[in-house]
């Protein structure tokens, strides 16, 4: 658990968490209502906390990533 939090802190972008996110098996993006946070292996990594998309380059890194 400890080398995910090491390897989400050196993510310098959005896009880069996304791809780390997706690239990595048992680690997911929950999501409730609009407010999201990771979890590994279905226990959830504290430094994720409960965060919101508010820009639209979030959403277009999102969709950029969905190949849309």
């Amino acid at each position: 658990m400890e080398e995910i939090r090491q390897r989400l802190k050196r993510c310098n972008t959005f896009y880069d968490f996304l791809l780390f996110i997706r690239d990595t098996p048992g680690l997911e993006m929950i999501q409730d209502n609009g407010w999201y946070w990771l979890e590994y292996n279905g226990e959830q990594i504290e430094v994720s906390g409960k965060e919101r998309f508010t820009s639209s380059g979030e959403m277009n890194d999102l969709l950029r990533l969905a190949g849309l």
